[in-house]
C-alpha cells in the first residue's frame, strides 16, 4: 500500500513539472525582404550579366550563283545592199582594191620614131590572179544549169579547166583547155583540147564546152577588164603564166 501511494506521488510531480502543451506555432523570423513598390533612388545593380549569344552557324551552304552575262542589244535590221557588179563584189578590203589596182603609164605617141608629138596616151598594166578569175567563173556557173562545176587552173599560155558538165544519161567530168594567144592587137582564145576517160568526149558535153562554158570564159574575162578600166581599151599584150594573166592596155587618160 505504502509503495502504491510513492508511485502516485512520483506520477503526480512529474506531471506539475511538466511544461504547459502549446497549442500554436510561434512567428519565424522574415529572412527575406521584398522590395517596396516604391523605387528608391539607389538603382538595381544587375545580379548576373548576360552572357553574349553565339551567332548561329547557316544550316546549308549557300549555292553559288553566276552572274548573268550582259546580253547584246540586237542591231537593227538593215535592207540588203544593192546589187553590185561581180568584180566590185570581189574588191571587199582595201588590200584587195590594191591588189586589183591597175598601173597606168602616160606616154606621148611620136610618129615613125621621131620626137614624140601629139595626144599623151596612157597604158593600163593589168594583173588577174587565178582566185580572181575563180570567183568571176563561180558567179557565172551558179546562174547556168548546163555547167555544173568549173575549177580554173593556169598554165603556160592558156586557162586549164575541171568541167563537170552533162554528158548525156549523167554528169561527166573532164579537162578542158582554153588557149590565150596575141594577134596583133586581138587575143585570140580558143578551146584546144578536152581530155577525159573515155575514147571520146560525149557529143552533149562537147556542145555544152563549145557554147555555154567557152561564152562563160570569155565573159569572165571581158568582165575584170571592163570593171577596172571601163569599157574604151585596145589590148597591147597578153600572156598568162601558171599564176596569172598579165594584159596591157591602151585607155584614155582620165
Amino acid at each position: 500500500m505504502r509503495l502504491f501511494a510513492l508511485a502516485l506521488a512520483l506520477l503526480t510531480l512529474a506531471a506539475a513539472c511538466a511544461p504547459a502543451a502549446q497549442t500554436a506555432e510561434p512567428d519565424l523570423p522574415t529572412l527575406a525582404v521584398l522590395p517596396s513598390v516604391t523605387p528608391t533612388d539607389t538603382p538595381a545593380v544587375p545580379t548576373d550579366t548576360p552572357a553574349p549569344t553565339d551567332t548561329p552557324f547557316p544550316t546549308d551552304t549557300p549555292t553559288l550563283t553566276e552572274t548573268p552575262r550582259p546580253t547584246r542589244t540586237p542591231r537593227p535590221t538593215q535592207p540588203p545592199p544593192p546589187t553590185i557588179q561581180p568584180t566590185l563584189a570581189a574588191i571587199g578590203t582595201a588590200t584587195q582594191a590594191v591588189l586589183e589596182a591597175p598601173r597606168f603609164i602616160t606616154f606621148t605617141p611620136a610618129p615613125d620614131g621621131a620626137v614624140p608629138t601629139g595626144t599623151p596616151r596612157q597604158l593600163a598594166d593589168v594583173v588577174i590572179t587565178e582566185a580572181q578569175f575563180q570567183e568571176e567563173v563561180d558567179l557565172r556557173v551558179a546562174a547556168l544549169a548546163s555547167i555544173d562545176r568549173a575549177i580554173v587552173d593556169f598554165v603556160p599560155g592558156g586557162i586549164q579547166v575541171e568541167l563537170t558538165a552533162p554528158g548525156g544519161e549523167a554528169l561527166t567530168t573532164g579537162i578542158v583547155l582554153v588557149t590565150v594567144q596575141l594577134t596583133g592587137t586581138f587575143a585570140t582564145i580558143s578551146i584546144g583540147d578536152i581530155r577525159m576517160n573515155a575514147p571520146e568526149p560525149p557529143e552533149v558535153y562537147v556542145q555544152v564546152v563549145s557554147g555555154d562554158f567557152f561564152a562563160m570564159m570569155l565573159d569572165s574575162l571581158d568582165s575584170i577588164l571592163k570593171q577596172r578600166l571601163g569599157p574604151d581599151q585596145q589590148l597591147r599584150a597578153i600572156a598568162v603564166t601558171d599564176s596569172a594573166i598579165e594584159i596591157t592596155l591602151l585607155v584614155p587618160l582620165p
